[in-house]
């Protein structure tokens, strides 16, 4: 807890000397195990609130399941955060859907691996699930070939709500300004696609409606 007061504590600084808005989500580690997720989800539960908003899960795909982490998830949800998980960065659209229908959340974390299922993508597009895409570390890592090979303008193009994001920029040498240069070099993204794709964002964002609507004018101006 006092490590989260103490981000807390920064981020307040950060808004009132840049203006730049920040809000938490308190993350789980997959290989770590569902009884360490749930101390993770108990430490949410105590720290929810403004800024602490929502509660996810990140790391190795290939332990555990989705399943397993359901009652973490469900004391997080009671404390009225809201839910995302990385799936789908490495083990395709089976563990989206699984992520969907095990946790129920309302964001997957790189989700690329949908694509391979075009009935999920139909479904994701219909329910408003967004998939807080990382299109240069999908590339730095090898789930895609090269940018061209993502399927982050397919997705779009079938009405999935993406965002873009640049995952860990220190490992993958990239910032959200590269990853716009990449999108708009490899798919003709103009403003207009980037406003639609920000908008996206800032809708899927875990605020409330009075910070959400503060973003949106920033956005609209």
């Amino acid at each position: 807890k006092d490590y989260m007061a103490a981000i807390q504590q920064a981020a307040t600084e950060a808004e009132e000397s840049d203006g730049i808005i920040l809000r938490g989500v308190l993350t789980c580690i997959r290989h770590e195990g569902p009884e360490n997720a749930k101390l993770a989800a108990r430490c949410a539960q105590e720290t929810a609130g403004d800024w602490l908003v929502g509660y996810g899960m990140g790391g190795d795909e290939n332990q555990f399941s989705q399943a397993d982490f359901r009652y973490s998830f469900d004391m997080a949800r009671e404390a009225g955060l809201r839910l995302t998980t990385h799936a789908g960065e490495w083990c395709g659209a089976k563990e989206v859907r699984e992520a969907i229908r095990d946790l129920g959340v309302e964001r997957i974390g790189h989700g690329v691996g949908a694509i391979e299922d075009m009935q999920l993508v139909e479904e994701l597009a219909e329910n408003g699930v967004v998939l807080e895409v990382c299109p240069g570390s999908n590339v730095a890592l090898g789930v895609v070939k090269s940018w061209a090979h993502h399927p982050i303008e397919r997705l779009r193009a079938e009405g999935v709500k993406v965002t873009v994001s640049t995952d860990d920029p220190p490992f993958f040498h990239t910032t959200m300004s590269h990853e716009y240069e990449k999108l708009a070099d490899t798919f003709g993204w103009d403003e207009a696609r980037f406003a639609e794709v920000n908008r996206a964002a800032i809708e899927a964002a875990f605020c409330d409606d009075a910070t959400r609507a503060r973003v949106l004018k920033r956005l609209e101006t």
